[in-house]
């Protein structure tokens, strides 16, 4: 994981000739995400990231290559998904829709709660996506893999395992009140900005926001809570001067109004408990998981998110 389908080279070969590509050397990238299959390749003198798109169909992959074109169209620092010779974006590969992107100069995003021009960063990339995404309608966006029903189906998987029981009790409360709740301001979310979704130059510069395979149509209140979560954790709480740096940097570019920042710490309960609930289920459970993802996704530092949010809000 996530290494769900392997690739052999008679394969790869054919997939990058598709592109025009002369395939040269291609390396599995298991510890890299927690949901596709995902490689390295170098083809005609280049390196190369090939995705094979795991439980998605060719329609769901067309979706997210069509949201993030446009959002390159809008200036958001996206990769460029590359296209076949005879103009397909989406490749079969193994039994698999697959992309190609170029391999980007740069390096992962590392979360630092006290180093504001980190936060300032998240906040603006943010508020760029949300802005890109104005006018679109939700029939337009890939649909929300990670909707309230899929979570609720997610949970009921593993409701039973004792590994996990007593957490289960608590996430169920928090599906619930989220269903209880009024509506909110919607249109393009990320879902999943996460420091290994974006990628930096050597100045701390933005170089690529990474990964739209979660985009979809919700809450974008809730997606800045998710990335709060994700940047401004410090081991035992949410470093509120880092949480006050990405709220101030997406309001320079998109005020917040007063409903969704009375609605702050819900979103960041319930984006907390999708990561608990989607950790134990891609990450926890599964046999076979990459050590170093295992480390990375531990489910019980989101139950410690959940449990702090909890404590906020009385």
């Amino acid at each position: 994981m996530a290494l769900r389908t392997p690739l052999d080279e008679p394969e790869a070969r054919a997939v990058l000739h598709s592109y025009g590509l002369t395939l040269e050397s291609i390396e599995p990238l298991p510890a890299l995400g927690t949901v596709n299959s995902n490689f390295r390749v170098r083809a005609s003198g280049s390196p190369w990231f090939l995705r094979l798109n795991e439980g998605k169909s060719d329609s769901d992959v067309e979706a997210e290559v069509k949201l993030v074109d446009r959002l390159r169209d809008h200036g958001l620092q996206t990769p460029e998904i590359m296209r076949a010779t005879d103009g397909r974006a989406v490749v079969p590969a193994a039994g698999r829709p697959a992309t190609l992107f170029p391999w980007l100069p740069g390096k992962e995003a590392q979360p630092n709660a006290k180093e504001p021009a980190t936060c300032a960063l998240v906040g603006t990339a943010l508020a760029r996506l949300h802005r890109a995404g104005w006018g679109l309608d939700a029939a337009s966006l890939p649909r929300n893999h990670y909707s309230l029903d899929a979570l609720e189906e997610r949970l009921e998987s593993f409701a039973d395992d004792m590994r996990v029981a007593d957490i289960v009790p608590s996430l169920r409360r928090e599906l619930d009140r989220a269903r209880r709740r009024r509506p909110a301001l919607c249109g393009l979310i990320h879902q999943d900005l996460f420091p290994d979704n974006v990628l930096v130059d050597a100045e701390g510069g933005l170089v690529a926001v990474l990964d739209f395979e979660q985009a979809t149509h919700g809450s974008l209140i809730y997606d800045v809570a998710v990335a709060i979560n994700a940047w401004c954790w410090t081991g035992s709480r949410i470093h509120k001067p880092a949480a006050d740096a990405v709220l101030a940097a997406y309001e320079a570019l998109r005020p917040l109004d007063l409903s969704e920042r009375a609605r702050l710490v819900d979103e960041a309960r319930l984006g907390a408990a999708r990561f608990v609930i989607t950790r134990i289920t891609d990450v926890f459970l599964p046999e076979n998981v990459d050590p170093d993802l295992r480390k990375r996704k531990d489910f019980r530092e989101y139950v410690r998110r959940l449990e702090w949010w909890m404590n906020q809000s009385g």
